[in-house]
Parts: structure tokens; sequence; C-alpha cells
């Protein structure tokens, strides 16, 4: 990912203690992390939108499930059992391994069992049985291998996208790629499933949540204007659609300094 763009999911953090992360840099990973939802906290959370599409296992006792997250274009709500451990990796946009057999476009706002894809039930039961966090991923990189499944002009338009933080008009990437906007929007829908002024709404509103999440925390007058939006009701509207709440309430939700002492790098 760019200095500008982050991908972070950070509900799921709220009613957890630590989240563990392995970055894996210049690749098509974002990274692998690991985390336990607290015995005390709620069995619900919300992933958000971030372009992004994840493996994710969880197991309890004797009981194992792997889904194939699609990326969400609004806030998708997701049942976390306390005490249930999570493993999982996670894409940047774009990217799929072909040893899924299915494409982005099919998983948009959908979580397919992982079990009924190729090798997909075997993978799981191993995952279960691995001992610690870098047995999994080492397990997960082997299956996923190196084969990825990729449009070459979508990256270049990611690239773009994710540089200027989301705040960028398809005119722009025409000129930007010499390519017309009917083309543009097509290479979105054929291969990402979604149009690029919907990913760049992500890829602005995950550079917000970025900010917010860290302890400079502007005013959010200024944080709107910095993000591009056209005025401060304009992004309360765009972020309330994405989150289920103000930026107030997430604010007020998301506690900065617990939140950043939660993550232990592996």
């Amino acid at each position: 990912m760019t200095k500008n763009a982050v991908s972070v999911q950070p509900l799921f953090l709220v009613n957890t203690t630590k989240y563990f992360k392995k970055i894996v840099p210049d690749t098509p990973y974002v990274h692998f992390y690991s985390f336990t939802a607290d015995a005390d906290g709620s069995e619900e959370s919300s992933a958000l939108p971030d372009g992004c599409a994840d493996m994710l296992f969880t197991f309890s006792g004797n009981r194992a499930e792997g889904r194939l997250c699609g990326f969400v274009t609004k806030r998708d709500l997701l049942a976390l059992p306390r005490g249930e451990t999570c493993f999982g990796v996670r894409f940047k946009p774009g990217y799929l391994p072909e040893r899924l057999d299915v494409s982005l476009t099919e998983i948009v706002n959908k979580r397919p069992d992982i079990a009924d894809m190729p090798g997909g039930a075997e993978l799981t039961e191993k995952l279960a049985e691995a001992d610690g966090f870098e047995a999994r991923a080492e397990l997960l990189r082997s299956f996923i291998g190196g084969r990825w499944r990729i449009h070459g002009l979508l990256r270049q338009l990611i690239a773009e996208i994710e540089l200027r933080g989301g705040a960028v008009r398809v005119s722009e990437l025409e000129e930007k790629t010499l390519y017309s906007a009917r083309y543009i929007n097509r290479v979105f829908d054929d291969n990402l499933g979604l149009s690029p002024k919907a990913f760049a709404r992500c890829v602005r509103f995950q550079k917000v949540i970025g900010v917010m999440n860290s302890a400079r925390r502007p005013g959010l007058a200024e944080l709107s204007a910095d993000a591009g939006y056209y005025d401060q009701p304009h992004f309360t509207k765009e972020f309330r659609e994405m989150t289920g709440m103000t930026p107030r309430e997430y604010l007020a939700a998301v506690d900065v300094e617990r939140y950043n002492d939660k993550f232990v790098y592996v």
C-alpha cells in the first residue's frame, strides 16, 4: 500500500486485548493477523469498507471454519463469539490468489465458505491443528502459492487512486492513463466488481479512519476538508453510510491510546 493508503478494520479491535499482525512488504499481501474476541466483549463486530478481500478462519474448541470475505461497500456485521480465536490474511485491493478459483466480482459483500473451494477443507483442518501464528501464516502462504488474479491496468489505476488518497476524478484517471472513462469503468466493473468512484470512496474513507485512529485527531471540519469532502455534512453522511455511526460516535467508541496499544507486530 502507498503511504497515503491504509487498510484497517478498527471495530475488530474494540473487543480484543491484542491484535497480532505480520506485515509482508512488497507482496500482494497487506498482512496476516490473529486476535481473540474478549470474553467480556460484544459478540457482534463490523467489517468496514477497505477495498480488500480476506481469508478469515475462526477456531473454537474442535470447530474450525474458513470464509473468503469479499470487500464490503458498507458496514457488514460479523458474529465473533466471545473467546473465539480468529486468524486471517488480507490481500491488497485488486488481488486474489488464482488457487481459490473465484473472482473478486463474485464475492463483493459476500463470504463464501472456503471449505467449498478446492483444498479448502483440508487447509482449514491444518490451520486448526497448527501451533501458533507463524505456523499458520506459513501454511496459508504455501496454500496460496505465487499465482494471482490481477488486471494490469486495474493495478495501475488502484495505485493512482491510493496515491491521491481517494480524492481523484475519473477524468483525472483518463489523463493519467490515456484510456477513456468508459474503458476505465469497464475494467473496474469486470475485475473488481465496483466502479472507480466507489473504490475511491473506500480509499478516502480508510485514509480518514487512519487519521482518526492517530494521536493527532484533528477537528472534523479540518479532517473532512483535508480528505477532499465537499463539506462537513457530506463527510458525516458518507461516514455514517460506511460505519453505521457518526464521526463523533466513532471517536467516542475508539480510544486511541488503547487502540494502538493492542497491536503486536510479529
